[in-house]
């Protein structure tokens, strides 16, 4: 019987490149992603452009002239108005208190509530989770009411503490901090144990410093939508002094006419922490995203 060795085998003549194939299909996904991507991007920022350089125009200009983007003559008395005429830097001081009182208290809480559900072993932690994950679905006006009166009750109406109350320990922070601590093997709980630390060692000196990716999502996360919080600051506070700045923008807008170049001078200055908060975590941010989605 004559036999034949794999050498003398032939396989990569009349074959179709499967590797030829896939790349080419690679390559289709990734630019029509990026065509998306791109478009999406351009419609997001297209607005925000247009109220930057809208904000550049004199405001009898800002009608007559609606069709021209780029003012012929830009100036910025728009921005100089708006924070001559306006408490504007105590409503920068009330929303930058608020928003990192907010994100301190929600990075405090919520990891702590996010590594006992993750890593603890109590009775009714199943449930927990379950309540948790169940006031997700509860819209925050629901509770406005009640939580007015609350605050009336206890006499933290007009104070910073009313505002903060609303948004702290939010169990999305703790649902996306649970889900970053799941991924944490449990052999590095075990080998701290094996060398003596407790239960709070453990989570200071190991899982905190691992956590740093998703404590900076969770940071940006809170930070911009306290930033922008309207509703409940506009219900709990009755001095015009301890407005935050979005609240402090609704004032500008008036019942038979508006400054609309100082309108929009104001919601570009808004808009520049969020900005910044997002460039300075962006690396850690798009980390921490990645992160907290492994394990369910």
């Amino acid at each position: 019987m004559t036999t034949l060795s794999t050498d003398e085998l032939r396989f990569d003549d009349d074959r179709p490149s499967v590797e030829h194939e896939g790349s080419w299909y690679d390559t289709l996904a990734k630019v029509v992603a990026h065509v998306i991507l791109l478009t999406a991007s351009a419609i997001m920022t297209i607005p925000f452009i247009w109220a930057f350089l809208t904000s550049l125009k004199p405001e009898n200009e800002i009608f007559t002239t609606i069709k021209q983007i780029i003012p012929s003559d830009p100036t910025l008395v728009n921005y100089v108005n708006v924070w001559m005429q306006n408490p504007l830097d105590r409503w920068i001081l009330n929303s930058l208190i608020l928003a990192v009182g907010v994100v301190f208290f929600t990075l405090l809480l919520d990891t702590l509530a996010g590594y006992a559900l993750a890593k603890g072993d109590f009775r009714g932690k199943s449930f927990v989770y379950t309540l948790v994950i169940g006031t997700l679905v509860i819209p925050p006006q629901v509770v406005l009411v009640p939580l007015y009166l609350e605050m009336n009750a206890i006499n933290w109406s007009n104070t910073y503490w009313a505002v903060m109350v609303l948004y702290i320990a939010n169990p999305f922070g703790t649902f996306m901090m649970r889900q970053f601590f799941l991924g944490v093997p449990d052999s590095l709980i075990e080998a701290a144990r094996m060398d003596g630390c407790s239960t709070f060692q453990i989570y200071t000196r190991i899982m905190l410093p691992l956590a740093k990716p998703a404590l900076s999502s969770l940071g940006v996360f809170t930070f911009i939508f306290v930033w922008g919080a309207f509703l409940w600051p506009l219900v709990i506070l009755n001095d015009s002094s301890m407005y935050p700045l979005q609240v402090g923008i609704g004032l500008l807008t008036g019942r038979y006419g508006s400054q609309w170049g100082q309108l929009l001078a104001a919601v570009i200055l808004a808009a520049l922490p969020v900005i910044a908060a997002y460039l300075l975590a962006q690396r850690t941010f798009m980390e921490g995203i990645a992160l907290t989605g492994g394990k369910g």
